[in-house]
């Protein structure tokens, strides 16, 4: 399966006491996952924003798959993260599991946001993900400024004028003098931040 998914949270914009109270993380991690936090002696890690990592993860699953299963809906508890493994400089990687699909993720937490990028296979050479801080948070200027970052990007592999448009099941697509490119794209923002991803596979 050639994919991308990719996600960001804002880290200025969630609620640390609400996502800490076993009623609000229960609906996002299940049993194992709570208990994975403490397993990996995540010292420098809160636990909220242990919550919110798993979060970006499973949405970024979600996003990866949705692609190529229209009917697939959003729950993040049927989503399970299987391992986490913590890297210098706040980076993070492992792997998941969404029904018989088994994808590997890998994650960066600043102070300021989580972004995370997931892929089938544990190599990420031709997944490009980037974030950029915004002047604005309403959702067209999001909507609008990310397009932008991500064409940017896509500018420097490709020639000539691209467009970001939406599919029929609501996911962005790469469009050229109105004919779809084969290079799957994600986008995502929340806050002040955008990112996105892409997968510039050149056997595609």
């Amino acid at each position: 399966m050639i994919s991308t998914g990719n996600d960001i949270v804002a880290l200025g914009s969630i609620n640390k006491t609400r996502t800490c109270e076993p009623r609000f993380y229960s609906k996002i991690l299940s049993a194992a996952e709570q208990e994975l936090y403490y397993q990996l002696e995540f010292t420098t890690l809160p636990f909220e924003n242990y919550v919110w990592l798993l979060w970006s993860v499973k949405e970024s699953a979600f996003k990866y798959l949705q692609r190529n299963n229209h009917q697939l809906i959003f729950s993040p508890i049927k989503i399970s993260v299987l391992t986490v493994d913590v890297h210098p400089y706040q980076h993070y990687s492992g792997s998941l599991q969404f029904g018989h699909h088994y994808l590997f993720f890998r994650s960066t937490i600043t102070n300021d946001w989580i972004s995370t990028v997931v892929n089938e296979e544990d190599d990420f050479e031709y997944i490009f993900n980037d974030v950029q801080a915004i002047e604005y948070d309403n959702r067209q200027y999001q909507s609008d400024a990310v397009r932008a970052f991500a064409l940017d990007k896509l500018n420097a592999f490709f020639e000539g004028e691209f467009a970001i448009e939406k599919s029929e099941s609501n996911y962005p697509i790469l469009v050229k003098d109105a004919k779809r490119v084969n290079t799957p794209i994600s986008l995502s923002h929340d806050g002040y931040f955008v990112a996105y991803s892409f997968n510039f596979n050149p056997t595609l």
